[in-house]
């Protein structure tokens, strides 16, 4: 897996912005600034959902829930 900061190049080097990758893998433009610092490590699903729309293959992640969410524990 690659690191956040070569994340960072591949975007780069491929004209997107961090909103593409964003919506693409369904995620926030925070989170891929974070994932790009090495604040946050990517899912697997969000890593190759990266590598995908760097490449312009596949398609986006579906658009719920959020691939990078986590779920709320709600009381009764």
């Amino acid at each position: 897996m690659l690191s956040g900061d070569r994340l960072k190049f591949l975007r780069y080097t491929h004209e997107k912005t961090q909103k593409d990758i964003a919506d693409w893998c369904n995620v926030s433009t925070r989170y891929v600034g974070m994932v790009e610092s090495g604040e946050e490590i990517p899912t697997k699903q969000v890593y190759h959902g990266w590598l995908n729309c760097c490449y312009n293959i596949g398609k986006p992640l579906p658009k719920t829930p959020k691939a990078n969410a986590k779920k709320k524990i709600t009381e009764k």
